[in-house]
């Protein structure tokens, strides 16, 4: 790390995948209250699929009511790397009920993609 990397300022999507590489959930989870910016919840919620863990999908799986469906199709995708079997069929579910047709697809894509995966403590 070179004297210019000090002062060079994060991204947004830096710091929250920093937050999810440390582990702090708690501070993603922060992040995707509904009280913050938009960017900051689709950030953090993007950053949520590298902790496999099974706190980090059910935050993911909160996310998907969310009236915005840019905070939803955020979780989804996150879903798609880290949703596990027992999810699948919720995932399902919330594909039929989406209003949303490429929300829908990228649901059902979660879903199957989720089949394969065992449940993490």
């Amino acid at each position: 790390m070179g004297l210019f990397d000090l002062f060079k300022k994060k991204s947004l999507d830096e710091k929250m995948e920093d937050y999810a590489n440390k582990g702090y959930i708690g501070k993603l989870e922060s992040a995707i209250s509904e009280n913050k910016p938009k960017e900051t919840r689709i950030a953090a919620l993007s950053a949520l699929r590298l902790i496999k863990h099974h706190s980090s999908v059910e935050l993911l799986m909160g996310a998907l009511r969310d009236p915005d469906p840019d905070i939803r199709r955020a979780a989804a995708k996150s879903l798609l790397m880290n949703g596990t079997k027992d999810m699948s069929d919720h995932l399902l579910n919330y594909s039929e009920q989406e209003e949303d047709p490429e929300l829908a697809q990228l649901l059902k894509e979660a879903a199957i993609s989720a089949k394969d995966r065992t449940p993490r403590l």
